[in-house]
């Protein structure tokens, strides 16, 4: 399966690649829009496959997103006080997996899981 997966992938990504071609010769800013919604697609695509390559697939899935702040805390509870199991930088792709009052839970990619407060997560579109 996974060869088929990285097959798969190879693939979504040179589609990338020809649809940013076609966005810089788009000749309005509708046709803009709209081959950029199918980028934004074509990324969750590609983001699906390599989270199924990983073998990191996580019980339960909202969204893929990204660290936005610098210097997270990343913890194994939805606590201020929760014991703190990393550092996570600005940029780092992570996939959320729960929302509980001011906090969402995290899977990173190498499958560890934990917490973050709001905040300093964005869902990607």
């Amino acid at each position: 399966m996974e060869e088929i997966l990285t097959a798969l992938m190879e693939q979504e990504q040179q589609a990338v690649e020809k649809y940013k071609d076609i966005a810089r010769r788009a000749r309005s800013s509708t046709e803009r829009d709209l081959i950029n919604r199918i980028l934004a697609q074509k990324n969750f695509e590609i983001e699906t496959l390599r989270l199924l390559c990983s073998g990191n697939v996580p019980d339960r899935f909202i969204a893929f997103g990204t660290i936005i702040d610098d210097e997270v805390n990343f913890r194994d509870a939805p606590s201020p006080s929760g014991s703190l199991l990393a550092v996570l930088d600005r940029g780092t792709p992570v996939i959320l997996t729960e929302r509980r009052g001011n906090w969402v839970g995290l899977q990173l990619y190498d499958g560890k899981s934990g917490w973050v407060f709001k905040d300093y997560v964005r869902a990607n579109d």
